[in-house]
């Protein structure tokens, strides 16, 4: 994937607040593009596959689930390889309303609905 494919018409989709900061998500013609404001100043830019969404809520509708069971369980390992990625997929779910962050921990794992 180019960055020219991934920054080509961009569109704001939502935002997934986190533990520590809010995350924005833009949706564009090859993925999702998650965006953070870090302490020195930047940005942090994260890409989820626009697939993701769809395989979360395919298989996990009306469950609980956290980062690390989603990438145990989707059966997708090409989707959530990456040690962020299953948490960035859930963001953007949250973003875009088809999946809420709950209060409940498991450890120290955000526990996110899928709806």
């Amino acid at each position: 994937m180019s960055v020219q494919s991934l920054f080509k018409n961009l569109q704001y989709t939502g935002r997934a607040d986190g533990d520590r900061r809010s995350y924005e998500v833009l949706q564009g013609e090859r993925g999702y593009l998650i965006v953070a404001s870090n302490n020195r100043g930047g940005f942090n830019v994260s890409v989820v596959p626009l697939e993701a969404p769809e395989v979360i809520a395919r298989r996990f509708h009306g469950q609980q689930i956290t980062g690390a069971k989603l990438a145990r369980q989707s059966r997708r390992p090409d989707l959530f390889r990456d040690a962020f990625a299953p948490l960035s997929a859930l963001y953007v779910m949250v973003a875009l309303g088809r999946a809420r962050k709950l209060q409940k921990r498991e450890g120290r794992a955000m526990v996110f609905k899928i709806q």
